[in-house]
């Protein structure tokens, strides 16, 4: 009898100190946002557009899936949240917003004011990738969806496959913010359009000042050869080369322009900065090896293949594009290559006695691309 009053008591104490699950939060009462969109108003504002998904339960553990849109304009991106959770029923989570679009005009002003409550809030998802829109960021992340999976998923996906594809660089808010705050090297972000008014695209990149779009942009092929000279090639990298054909390569004797597809799928580089002692006058050299296979040359079907020769091409291609994406970023004021952390580190006395931002414009920077075919394909 002892001992059940005894135990009788022991389990009455636990109930007392044991606590359940105080903190259980229901899906059903959340508002998850997977999507953000800021962009420029009137009289310095910011409007912010969000893609909210809503569940609604249909028993048996069973959902309805809806994928919401809400718009709201504040002073800032708190003051925006704030008016967004009154219009939504439930709480408002942003721990899973897979996307955050920052319009090109926003994204002159400085794109650090416009995240910095994403870093603040303790459920900020550092996850995110972070990317510019051409045009109004509200316009791409409102296109009508053309599959069942919520739009900022879909943009996501695009964005994975644009970096396997070494198009754009690797970047979250995470990484954004460790990046905006190293003074020796700018940024580089992906730029996302709309064409035909129904379709989306991840094809370039948007050069950076600090934390300022410079409105300067890398087409596709650039930003492939961009992301090489950083020595970011990820599972491989197609790039579409243009050569010169002479006319004793062809029968009408006319010099045409073939398109040659090479497949890049290992890098070697080299990244040197020098100073001269004298004139203070810096000079960067960049050397890329890449290693590849050949994808496409349509035009040389039925022939043997001279790589050595077709290396020389192809590198001599690449070096002129590689020379424009150089002045591209000298014109752009964006040290994407991180050569002032080279200064930093190799030339600390130099560079505490300049003034980077005037002076990286007169670095002298010298790429060099060098191909090295591996493989023809089953076409030699």
């Amino acid at each position: 009898m002892r001992k059940k009053i005894f135990l009788a008591v022991i389990i009455g104490l636990l109930s007392v100190v044991l606590s359940g699950c105080w903190d259980i939060h229901y899906l059903i009462n959340k508002k998850m946002i997977n999507g953000i969109s800021l962009d420029a108003a009137k009289d310095n504002q910011i409007t912010a557009t969000v893609r909210a998904i809503n569940l609604e339960s249909k028993g048996g553990g069973q959902f309805d899936v809806k994928d919401e849109l809400i718009q709201a304009t504040g002073d800032s991106v708190f003051n925006i949240g704030n008016k967004i959770d009154s219009m939504l029923p439930g709480t408002l989570e942003p721990s899973k917003a897979h996307v955050v679009i920052i319009g090109e005009e926003l994204a002159k002003r400085g794109i650090m004011s416009p995240l910095e409550f994403i870093y603040r809030s303790p459920k900020g998802y550092l996850k995110s990738n972070v990317l510019i829109s051409t045009g109004l960021a509200s316009e791409v992340i409102s296109i009508e969806k053309l599959a069942k999976s919520p739009v900022a998923f879909d943009i996501k996906q695009m964005v994975v496959g644009a970096e396997g594809k070494t198009i754009v660089p690797k970047q979250t808010l995470y990484s954004l913010w460790s990046q905006i705050s190293d003074p020796d090297a700018d940024l580089v972000l992906p730029m996302i359009r709309i064409v035909r008014n129904k379709t989306l695209i991840i094809d370039r990149v948007g050069l950076f000042n600090g934390d300022k779009f410079t409105g300067v942009t890398l087409s596709r092929d650039d930003s492939i050869l961009l992301m090489l000279l950083k020595n970011k090639l990820n599972r491989h990298a197609f790039m579409d080369i243009p050569i010169s054909q002479s006319p004793e390569q062809d029968k009408s004797k006319e010099i045409k322009t073939n398109l040659i597809t090479f497949e890049a799928r290992k890098s070697k580089r080299s990244f040197k900065v020098f100073v001269d002692k004298n004139t203070q006058k810096i000079e960067c050299f960049i050397k890329v090896d890449l290693y590849g296979e050949l994808r496409s040359y349509s035009s040389n079907l039925g022939t043997k293949i001279d790589r050595e020769q077709l290396n020389q091409e192809l590198s001599a291609s690449l070096n002129k594009q590689a020379a424009g994406v150089a002045n591209s970023l000298l014109e752009a004021n964006c040290d994407a290559l991180g050569i002032g952390r080279k200064l930093r580190v190799n030339h600390s006395e130099l560079w505490k006695n300049i003034d980077w931002e005037n002076k990286y414009k007169d670095v002298k920077l010298k790429p060099t691309i060098q191909v090295h075919i591996i493989s023809t394909g089953l076409i030699n």
